[in-house]
């Protein structure tokens, strides 16, 4: 059964957000996992702490168009939507084994 914050047991206690969502780091990536996908629930999640007078409840055109522009910021090679998740490329440098 959900908790009810207002009920008699939880008085005085601060009901916390969840923490700040971080954009995915490309250098997180390997050589055998370049790509990443954010999920819709990521992409809104920060999209909405970094625009807090225009918060979205679906990810829409302007959505989008912000994200991919973050993800460049951030360093992602590639942005691309596939409904309202989005695919993350990151271009990986292989290094050769030292000798």
């Amino acid at each position: 059964m959900p908790y009810d914050a207002s009920s008699a047991d939880f008085k005085g206690f601060v009901v916390m957000a969840g923490r700040p969502h971080e954009f995915p780091d490309p250098k997180d990536r390997s050589p055998n996992s370049p790509t990443m996908i954010a999920k819709a629930s990521k992409v809104l999640g920060l999209y909405n702490q970094s625009n807090p007078d225009d918060k979205r409840e679906r990810v829409t055109e302007p959505v989008r168009d912000w994200f991919v522009k973050e993800a460049d910021k951030e360093g992602w090679n590639d942005a691309e939507f596939h409904g309202s998740d989005c695919l993350l490329k990151a271009e990986i440098q292989h290094q050769k084994p030292k000798k």
